[in-house]
């Protein structure tokens, strides 16, 4: 059960069994590529089928039939137009318009936490009660972003685990997104998600640094899918990795803006994702490595400047001084003591107000950088060119097989 958390297709499986898993389910198996088999517990488990939220918990078993309740992987179904009367439908609404309100910008009640937050309610639906039917739809309808987050959390307080994992497709990858900045997930891996950093509150936002989920937390789309790869005017949460892209057969494929949005249109190799090598890409970046050199150059020239300008001025303030003294009436002190003194505040070399055996480093060690980067961007591009030639000479062959 090793390093289940850094599969692709852990998450595939769980993503596409999120649509199919049920209030009665104790477990989920998932079958590897290897042929090894990995049971998950159902730890926790909720529908709302009054605004569509499908989602659970579930921890790996080992094969000795123990729960490994230090890791909790929260799986997020996304949206299913034939299920709970296409409610699903609003929420995606909702993400869309992300950006004029709703969501986490208002944080749930109490009254909210206790009603949604309640474990052993797994199921929230038009046949389980009149209160149930009243609270979410007449008197205060919950979105799911928020309902996802009252039940994460509280799955979440109640098993304590070490390690957390976020999962879903679609709807359900753009829950997991949100929920894993919201509860500092451990990682995340969606596929064909939308982007809801806008359902995050604002002060979340404005203290948001990406680094610390660029790499962690993924998002799998293709540029065939509209749904996937567009921001929607905000910044995105985690890394967007294109994957092999769908082919396009026919002209209604091309008119498609959603072709490469299904779970079914992921190709993988072995436990992961089969990446698109993009060579235009390729080279866009290797150029910019390239270009950012100037950098090096400028904070090269900036300190030659530096240390050109301290030696000038330090000449300047000895010249002024000892013609003052020169041309004065000073009985105590000559011109040679300024000489002296300027010679004694020297770190260095007369005039070097500063470590120059420092500063030599310091510009030897820009001048590698600057070597090294231009070095990698020169065999990135050279990377490229070779792919860009595979690819044909393969497209040539292939060629020759269908005459």
């Amino acid at each position: 059960m090793r390093g289940l958390y850094n599969k692709d297709f852990t998450y595939k499986k769980l993503a596409e069994e999120s649509y199919e898993i049920n209030s009665k389910q104790k477990k989920v198996t998932i079958k590897y590529p290897n042929k090894e088999e990995v049971d998950f517990k159902v730890v926790g488990f909720r529908q709302n089928k009054f605004n569509g939220l499908k989602m659970a918990g579930v921890s790996p078993i080992d094969k000795d039939g123990n729960v490994n309740k230090d890791k909790l992987y929260m799986v997020y179904a996304g949206t299913n137009v034939t299920e709970d009367f296409g409610s699903d439908i609003v929420e995606d609404g909702k993400i869309a318009g992300a950006k004029f309100g709703g969501g986490l910008r208002t944080l749930p009640t109490k009254k909210e936490e206790e009603i949604y937050g309640d474990l052993n309610k797994k199921v929230i639906g038009y046949d389980t009660g009149v209160t149930d039917f009243s609270q979410n739809v007449i008197s205060d309808p919950i979105s799911q972003s928020k309902e996802s987050y009252i039940f994460t959390g509280a799955l979440i307080n109640k098993q304590k685990p070490k390690h957390i994992y976020g999962d879903g497709h679609s709807l359900g990858g753009g829950l997991a997104l949100m929920n894993g900045v919201m509860y500092n997930f451990d990682g995340v891996r969606v596929f064909s998600a939308p982007n809801t950093f806008d359902l995050l509150p604002d002060d979340v936002k404005a203290k948001y640094h990406a680094e610390k989920y660029d790499g962690k937390f993924i998002n799998y789309v293709h540029r065939s899918d509209m749904i996937g790869s567009s921001d929607l005017f905000a910044e995105r949460i985690g890394t967007q990795i294109y994957g092999k892209d769908v082919e396009h057969h026919s002209v209604l494929d091309f008119l498609n803006p959603i072709l490469g949005h299904g779970m079914d249109t992921f190709d993988f190799k072995g436990d992961n994702v089969h990446i698109k090598m993009d060579t235009e890409e390729i080279g866009r970046i290797a150029k910019q490595l390239k270009n950012s050199c100037h950098f090096v150059d400028g904070a090269i020239k900036s300190y030659q400047a530096y240390m050109d300008d301290t030696k000038a001025a330090a000449k300047r303030i000895e010249r002024k001084y000892t013609e003052k003294i020169r041309t004065g009436h000073y009985k105590h002190i000559k011109p040679s003591d300024i000489e002296d003194y300027m010679e004694e505040l020297s770190v260095s070399k007369k005039y070097e107000f500063y470590d120059s055996t420092s500063f030599d480093n310091v510009m030897r060690d820009l001048h590698r950088i600057q070597k090294n980067i231009e070095s990698f961007a020169d065999k990135l591009m050279h990377a490229a060119e070779k792919m860009e030639s595979r690819d044909k000479d393969l497209g040539e062959l292939y060629k020759i097989f269908e005459e």
